[in-house]
C-alpha cells in the first residue's frame, strides 16, 4: 500500500510539473485521450507475438501497425532479477501526435525478489494512426 501512494505521489507531482511546463497556446482542447486496448500474449497474432518477443531485450518505447491496430510496447530490457516493472499509464493526443506515458518501477533493496534474468514490459494497443508516437518515462529509469 506504501509503495502505491508512493506511486500515485510521483504521478500526481509529474502531471503537476508537466502541466506547468506546457505551451502557452496549448489549451485543454488540444488534448484528447486515446483509448486504450489491453491485449493478452496469448490472443495476439503471431506477427506481433514474435515482434514482442524481439523487442522486450530493448529497453524503450517500441510501436508497430497490424491490421489497423497500432501495437504499443514499453520495455525495460534485460534486468538481473525479478521485482522491475513498467506501466503504460496514458496516451494522448497531443499537438498532432500520439504521447505515451510509460512507468518503470525497480525493486526496492530489501524487497525479495525472484533470483533470474527478466524481461518486464507492458503492451497495449490503440486504434491505427499515421501521427508519430514519442514516449515519456517516469521512475526508475538508469
Amino acid at each position: 500500500m506504501f509503495k502505491y501512494m508512493i506511486l500515485v505521489s510521483i504521478l500526481a507531482v509529474s502531471m503537476i510539473f508537466a502541466s506547468g511546463c506546457s505551451d502557452p497556446g496549448e489549451t485543454a482542447d488540444d488534448i484528447e485521450p486515446v483509448e486504450i486496448f489491453p491485449v493478452e500474449i496469448g490472443d495476439l497474432p503471431s506477427e506481433i507475438e514474435e515482434w514482442v518477443e524481439e523487442s522486450k531485450y530493448k529497453f524503450g518505447g517500441h510501436t508497430r501497425i497490424y491490421e489497423d491496430q497500432l501495437y504499443i510496447l514499453a520495455a525495460y530490457g534485460e534486468r538481473p532479477t525479478g521485482g522491475y516493472d513498467v506501466e503504460i499509464t496514458e496516451i494522448i493526443e497531443k499537438n498532432e501526435k500520439i504521447e505515451v506515458l510509460a512507468h518503470f518501477t525497480a525493486p526496492d533493496e530489501d524487497e525479495p525478489v525472484t533470483q533470474a534474468i527478466t524481461y518486464p514490459y507492458d503492451l497495449v494497443m490503440i486504434e491505427e494512426t499515421r501521427m508519430p508516437v514519442s514516449f515519456t518515462t517516469t521512475g526508475d529509469i538508469d
